[in-house]
């Protein structure tokens, strides 16, 4: 078992947008430790994928405050570069390269620089703690929705990212994809990734969730919390995959 901290990685305050005259989010204040899991409910148009695009660093607030290694920062470009480099945003239909599951996994190590075997391992574990070694050598265009929906989920998990941004991420899968899914976020969790999932759905029984966030007219309310784990200071890490 390996201890982890669970300081905020990440503070957001004040964070407001708005769309013309229409207000979106406002005076949004928001702390993301390594390992929460927390479901982000609310209806269409209520700005979930609004926040989750702001919190990648994809789309500029109004206003908003950071504070990230120890200090304050207005939401501009430097901290724009810090989320980009330390978040991965899942959309709802995310895309898939024309090549393997293999490959496709592979891209993001590839541009780290990793050398093939070390690619090649990391890979071989992922699959294997997802139940995806049988899709390995399986063309993209040849997966099913679910498969593809997983495949993207794995690409993202094993980069390692602080914070991973799921929008609607089981929406179009049937029951066994969606039971396969939500392990595969569990076990991003157990390794200490902050993730925030989006849904229109409360009902996510089998998703290990530490908060539910609910975004209404605006703002944001706290609808239930618990602890993450008996001994709140302890998180236990199973697949962390090393810093490139």
């Amino acid at each position: 078992m390996t201890e982890m901290t669970l300081d905020p990685w990440l503070t957001l305050w004040k964070l407001s947008f708005s769309r013309g005259d229409r207000i979106i989010l406002r005076d949004i204040s928001l702390s993301i430790r390594p390992g929460d899991l927390t479901l982000l409910t609310g209806h269409n148009g209520a700005g979930k994928t609004t926040l989750l695009r702001i919190l990648s660093g994809l789309l500029p607030p109004d206003y908003a405050e950071l504070e990230y290694h120890g200090s304050k920062h207005p939401y501009d470009r430097q901290s724009r570069s810090f989320l980009r480099r330390n978040t991965c945003y899942l959309h709802q239909q995310p895309y898939l390269f024309d090549a393997t599951v293999f490959d496709n996994i592979a891209y993001g190590l590839r541009r780290r620089g990793l050398c093939k075997q070390d690619i090649t391992e990391r890979i071989k574990t992922a699959l294997q703690a997802t139940d995806l070694e049988y899709l390995a050598q399986r063309h993209s265009h040849q997966l099913s929705g679910g498969e593809q929906q997983r495949v993207a989920m794995v690409r993202a998990w094993i980069l390692s990212p602080q914070l991973m941004l799921l929008d609607e991420p089981v929406a179009n899968m049937d029951k066994p994809s969606r039971r396969k899914g939500l392990s595969l976020i569990n076990h991003m969790r157990r390794d200490g990734i902050a993730v925030i999932l989006s849904s229109h759905d409360p009902q996510h029984g089998e998703l290990e969730i530490t908060r539910h966030l609910h975004l209404y007219q605006g703002s944001m309310a706290i609808k239930e919390q618990q602890e993450l784990a008996p001994n709140p200071g302890i998180v236990t890490v199973n697949h962390r995959f090393p810093s490139p």
